[in-house]
Parts: C-alpha cells; structure tokens; sequence
C-alpha cells in the first residue's frame, strides 16, 4: 500500500512540484492551496506525511499544524518556510507541546534532492518504526522511531543560509 502526502501550500506552484516528485517516490498524493480547507482534508485522507508551509494567507501554518496536532491522528510533520526561521521554531514548539516528535524541517527554497531525502526518511521511517515496535527487545542498533528525523537532519545536509 502506497504512502499518503498531504501538500498543504500557499504557492500553487511548489506545491504542485512537489506533488508530482511524490507521486514519482510512490506516495498517493494530496495537493492544497487553501489552509482554510485543510484540517478537512487532513481528517479525509488521513496522510502518513503531511508538507505543511508556516506563512499563508486567511490562515497560518502554525493554526494549521494545532488543528492537525489536536486530531490526534498519526502523520509526520514536514514544515516548510522561506522566511525567519522563528516562524519554524514556534512550530516546534507547538509539536512538543502536542507531544509530537515526528517533526522535519525543509527549508524554502529547496532543492529537489533535499525534498526527496526527507520523503525517502519519512517512508522508510514508517516501516522501521512498525518492525521496531512489533519487537519485545529491540535489537541493539536498531533505530527507534525517535530518530527518524534526527537522521534526516544529516541526510539533508545543512540548512540554506
């Protein structure tokens, strides 16, 4: 069964991008240029990854992310922004209030391969945590689903400056 992306961004034309590059990784994919509908959508199909932009029109990423985060459905979290990185942080900040830890960060603009990366860490992070979970004991060096975006930080590379 394929993976569900849910793309919730402002710009018509990132989000169609990116879009299309997940459908070509597998995911069955999900593009929105409207906040207002998307806690509607979200609830619908139910992602697994969800790329979410913090600065929109009518209604934030930040308001958006709480109203995923208060569903209390499962999905990671991929935020995306081209302006201060304060506006990332506070998202954050709203994801460990929420005690969620399924939190990437993307900033724009980025390249196609750092968006792959994190789409391919987002799959296979899925799967690992479901193998890792259905285990009693772990087997030492296995990656506990905690640190599924601690390795995507590395596999992105640094942040654009």
């Amino acid at each position: 069964m394929n993976k569900k992306l849910l793309v919730i961004d402002d710009q018509q034309g990132v989000a169609k991008v990116v879009g299309l590059i997940a459908t070509t990784l597998g995911y069955e994919t999900r593009v929105l240029t409207c906040p207002m509908r998307a806690i509607d959508v979200f609830i619908d199909f139910h992602p697994d990854v969800v790329i979410l932009d913090m600065i929109m029109p009518e209604k934030d990423g930040i308001d958006v992310l709480n109203e995923i985060l208060l569903t209390g459905l499962q999905a990671r979290i991929i935020l995306t922004s081209g302006f201060s990185d304060s506006y990332l942080r506070l998202a954050e900040g709203v994801a460990r209030f929420h005690a969620n830890d399924d939190i990437a960060v993307l900033r724009k603009p980025f390249r196609r391969d750092d968006l792959v990366a994190v789409l391919q860490t987002s799959s296979t992070c899925g799967d690992r945590e479901r193998s890792v979970a259905g285990q009693s004991n772990p087997q030492q060096g296995a990656q506990l689903p905690g640190d599924c975006f601690s390795s995507l930080a590395m596999a992105a590379g640094p942040p654009n400056p």
